[in-house]
């Protein structure tokens, strides 16, 4: 963990109690912020060439330089990428055909393949009007419903959204679903960014203050800070971690900064001091995070508690008297019970001894939801009585220093924060965060979009802005973006348009020696760099081509009766769910990932993340190979080939079609054809029944397809 002093550590690893960052080591994406090796006590005061630094400037109006490439493209982003080719002296490569852009838009958009009716349609009305036909299909694909799951979930990653809590017994948290679903929303309707930051920051207090105007989706947008990691066994323990969480998240999602380097001392690198770390601490401190629960027995009840109601004071007041009434007839039936069992003979003592249990067993679970029973509610937060905070030194809660007034950081505000004192200040946070003249939000966030798009940032450190992380391969263009953004009404699909409409976005994945001399990394963008498939992308396009895809929103996770919840540290609770939604549907955890995401490479729910890592490992291959479920999914593709027709020839057709948008040639389909009658042949010395024996032969030749480098690449 870092910025946290060893006597601290020495403290907590004593406790039996791993520190945040260092749980579940073996599985922490490394981060783009290491500061590794560096080591002072001394305060640094922020000096002239940090407060200079490009990232704290504000955003400027950049106009598209004129080059001699414009010819080649007028488009705004392609003047600025062509200025930086007459510089280097490197050239584009061909544009993508319009069979890989097919591929390319649709995976970058909603993530799944085209279908080869979609496929057919777009190839031949490209070649009547290319560019028409091109934008028509970025139309589409933003207006699709699967748009949002595609790009909600890079913002999952971020977020570290998990279905689960992070304590020792990892408690299951069944309401998260309902800020995944916000999250998915939220991009299909395009909601103004700035909007969307304020609603995770601040929701519950613009839904007080809108009068019910959209209560429960503000309500639940602060899932956002809900999900911050819980830490060891009982309620609210080691708060300060939990919070360490919080504002780790939040400078990192939104600001692109290292806050949680200030919880010890003043940043390293950035001019961020301890003082503004605990003005932000305040702010969060005078917020009512949700609890989902902790081990218990039947000596030891500890159930839910403060979660967010989902409906108004005046409809939940009913539902509370009523919820009231029956847990005090409940208690007086108890108590009657217990003074009956003081006096009463001892043949009655075993039935009353058990109606008393059930009695309490009832009141627990009335009482375990969190909310009266019947009232709907999220993991979401509300304001609690509002307080500045001491700066622990060293990090320590245990040796307070002076007190700090709630606020922001100092150094990006040219006026203090003016935070009313009975609020918490995070509406007042939130409007800071997303004023127009904040450029660092404008910029992490089109740097993101960027990312996803091209594979990589123009800031290759997506949440790390600060001087210690990456310079951007084009500023001025950064620039230019963020701009148009803020101009746009902070609009996410404006800026897809935008951005891939450019010619740039369009050119091929092809080699060029000559360029590759100059820009090996390919910084310069003279080229695609071919990219794979990440984890949520190849289960879906698997389930998709087979046939098993249900592309319908699922309701909540099949999660144990509530009753039946017992989990410890020794028991954890650990589980999952087959499902044949799409991915982002699927109940993840934090202490256990799930097998198929974590094999090729998904977030780590413990912590934000920025970026994935891409690996090419042989347990990858042997899943492939040989786990049932690559099995199953192989055997329902092929059974879809055999349905749709009888002929060889016309099936292998049909596979290149849905597995590659594309038909196989003539070399493909001979060798395809000859696979199939070898697998047949080779039966025949097994004891596989003859009946089965066609099917499992298609069932291995479509494993092989599902297993290609062209079914898990995009060009």
């Amino acid at each position: 963990m870092k910025c946290v002093c060893s006597t601290f550590l020495l403290t907590l690893l004593v406790a039996g109690i791993s520190p945040p960052g260092d749980a579940d080591a073996q599985t922490v994406i490394p981060d783009d912020d290491d500061h590794v090796g560096v080591e002072s006590s001394e305060t640094r005061q922020a000096d002239e060439e940090s407060l200079s630094h490009w990232a704290f400037l504000p955003v400027s109006d950049r106009t598209p330089p004129r080059v001699v490439a414009s010819e080649w493209s007028d488009h705004p982003i392609d003047r600025f990428i062509a200025a930086r080719w007459s510089e280097r002296g490197v050239t584009p490569v061909v544009p993508a055909e319009p069979r890989a852009l097919l591929r390319r838009l649709y995976f970058d958009l909603i993530g799944l393949p085209p279908t080869p009716d979609e496929a057919r349609v777009f190839i031949d009305a490209s070649r009547v009007d290319p560019e028409a036909a091109y934008r028509d299909l970025i139309e589409r694909l933003l207006a699709s419903p699967h748009y949002g799951e595609r790009w909600g979930r890079h913002w999952m990653d971020v977020v570290r959204y998990a279905d689960t809590a992070g304590d020792n017994a990892d408690y299951p948290i069944p309401e998260a679903r309902l800020y995944r679903d916000y999250i998915i929303e939220a991009f299909n309707a395009d909601m103004p960014y700035d909007q969307f930051v304020r609603e995770q920051l601040a929701g519950d207090i613009l839904a007080r203050q809108r009068s019910g105007e959209r209560f429960q989706e503000q309500t639940i947008a602060t899932g956002f800070l809900a999900l911050s990691r819980r830490y060891a066994t009982g309620p609210y323990e080691l708060w300060h971690l939990t919070l360490e969480d919080t504002i780790d998240t939040v400078g990192r999602a939104f600001l692109g900064m290292t806050l949680k380097c200030a919880r010890c001392h003043d940043h390293k690198f950035d001019p961020i001091t301890t003082e503004d770390y605990y003005a932000l601490y305040g702010i969060f401190d005078s917020t009512q995070f949700p609890w989902a629960g902790a081990e218990e027995t039947h000596s030891m009840k500890r159930p839910r508690m403060h979660f967010a109601s989902l409906l108004s004071e005046e409809e939940e007041a009913p539902l509370r008297a009523t919820f009231d009434q029956t847990l005090t007839e409940i208690d007086a039936r108890k108590a009657a019970l217990e003074e009956q069992l003081a006096a009463c003979e001892e043949s009655e003592r075993d039935r009353l001894k058990k109606e008393i249990e059930d009695l309490s067993q009832q009141l627990i679970m009335l009482r375990r939801p969190g909310l009266p029973d019947g009232v709907p509610g999220a993991y979401a937060v509300h304001d609690r009585e509002a307080h500045d905070v001491a700066v622990q030194h060293d990090g320590d809660p245990t040796q307070p220093g002076d007190v700090v007034p709630r606020g922001a950081i100092t150094f990006l505000s040219p006026e203090p924060v003016d935070i009313p004192p009975e609020t918490s200040g995070r509406l007042q946070l939130a409007e800071w965060m997303t004023g127009r003249n904040q450029a660092l939000t404008a910029r992490v966030m089109v740097n993101r979009i960027w990312q996803h798009h091209f594979g990589r940032g123009l800031v290759a450190t997506p949440s790390n802005f600060g001087l210690s992380g990456s310079e951007p391969t084009h500023p001025e263009l950064l620039d230019f973006l963020a701009r148009e953004f803020i101009d746009s009404g902070w609009s996410i699909k404006h800026m897809h348009r935008l951005i891939l409409t450019s010619r740039t976005w369009q050119l091929s994945s092809d080699h060029d020696t000559s360029n590759m001399a100059i820009d090996p990394a390919g910084s310069l963008l003279w080229r695609h760099d071919r990219r794979r498939l990440d984890a949520e992308a190849i289960r879906d396009a698997m389930l998709a081509v087979s046939g098993t895809l249900d592309l319908t929103r699922p309701g909540g996770h099949p999660f144990p009766p509530m009753q039946d919840w017992g989990y410890t540290q020794h028991n954890q609770f650990k589980d999952r769910y087959e499902s044949s939604h799409r991915s982002v549907y699927l109940m993840t955890q934090r202490i256990q990932r799930h097998p198929f995401l974590a094999l090729f490479d998904g977030p780590d729910t413990n912590t934000t993340t920025a970026l994935r890592t891409t690996s090419t490992v042989t347990p990858q291959s042997l899943y492939l190979m040989n786990s049932p479920e690559m099995m199953s999914i192989a055997g329902e593709f092929a059974s879809r080939l055999m349905t749709e027709s009888e002929d060889t020839q016309a099936r292998i057709d049909r596979a290149y079609a849905l597995c590659f948008a594309r038909t196989p040639t003539a070399d493909e389909i001979e060798r395809g054809t000859s696979s199939i009658y070898a697998l047949l042949t080779a039966f025949d010395s097994t004891d596989v029944p003859v009946d089965e024996r066609e099917h499992e032969a298609w069932a291995g030749y479509t494993r092989v397809l599902l297993s290609s480098n062209e079914f898990f690449y995009i060009d």
